[in-house]
């Protein structure tokens, strides 16, 4: 299907040792990640979030007991000028507009402005739902809080249970399993499994160019082109499975290989964001200044 159209957003930004993230270039100091989402403009179901970023349930979570230690250690910053919502009105999108949002996974930087979207029905991963329902300790292990879903949050919410995942056809085929959401070929939900238990991407088009949004499957697009073991750091405060990420971006690596003009668009790569900027300065949503 050639009539979706994707926007790149990005609301907030954190300040991570590059240890952690794994990456093949290693300056000093710390590396800045974007807190990246999209917007895939629908002709028939409108307005689609993949994942939103911080957002204010973040900011005021984040002054308060150990979320300030994750505020701190991350060095995140999340100004409210740069919010899903408030930069989705720079294209004329309220946010009772937004009728589905997909989560990719329940980090804080990527679901932080989900209360920001009253109408908009959820779609997660039932392992990613999972990790959310777990006791408080392992929810701190795995960095999902609980206070940044809305309280309507379960009615709303359209889990994907393991055994909904096929095998992909066509050019997506490299990927392993996915969910076809709407039966058309137009939005498809894939299997990322590795950072976070449950983690999905999104596959659609832009103009008819295909675009796979992929998460947290890498933090740096380097990363697909320089293979290299997981440092014990990101082993363990970075990773559900270091054997599932391996696994996951051997795939992203054959289907990039096979489709070499598809775009791969990791949430949080500076250098993406810059090149489809350029490409398509009309399909961006940033705060100015």
């Amino acid at each position: 299907m050639t009539g979706t159209r994707v926007m790149l957003g990005v609301s907030g930004h954190s300040h991570v040792d590059p240890r952690l993230a794994a990456l093949p270039e290693r300056g000093e100091g710390r590396t800045a990640f974007p807190a990246g989402w999209a917007l895939i403009e629908h002709p028939i179901h409108g307005p689609i979030l993949f994942d939103c970023g911080y957002g204010e349930p973040a900011r005021t979570a984040m002054r308060r007991g150990l979320r300030r230690v994750y505020r701190g250690v991350l060095g995140v910053c999340c100004p409210a000028e740069g919010d899903a919502s408030t930069l989705l009105a720079q294209r004329g999108i309220a946010p009772g507009d937004v009728r589905w949002l997909v989560i990719s996974h329940f980090h804080p930087d990527h679901v932080g402005g989900l209360r920001a979207f009253p109408s908009a029905r959820f779609v997660a991963h039932a392992d990613a739902w999972k990790t959310m329902q777990r006791g408080a300790l392992a929810r701190l292990h795995a960095q999902v809080w609980r206070e940044l879903l809305p309280e309507d949050f379960v009615a709303r919410l359209m889990l994907l249970a393991p055994d909904r995942f096929t095998a992909l056809g066509g050019d997506l085929a490299p990927l392993g399993s996915g969910v076809d959401l709407f039966d058309d070929g137009s939005v498809v939900l894939v299997d990322l499994p590795g950072h976070a238990h449950g983690q999905i991407g999104l596959a659609t088009h832009h103009d008819g160019t295909r675009i796979l949004l992929v998460a947290d499957a890498f933090w740096q697009h380097a990363q697909l082109d320089t293979p290299q073991p997981l440092s014990w750091l990101a082993r363990r405060l970075a990773m559900h499975a270091s054997g599932d990420y391996a696994a996951t971006l051997s795939r992203l690596r054959q289907f990039r290989d096979a489709q070499p003009d598809a775009w791969i668009i990791a949430s949080h790569c500076a250098r993406t964001l810059e090149r489809w900027t350029h490409r398509h300065p009309d399909a961006v949503l940033l705060a100015s200044g």
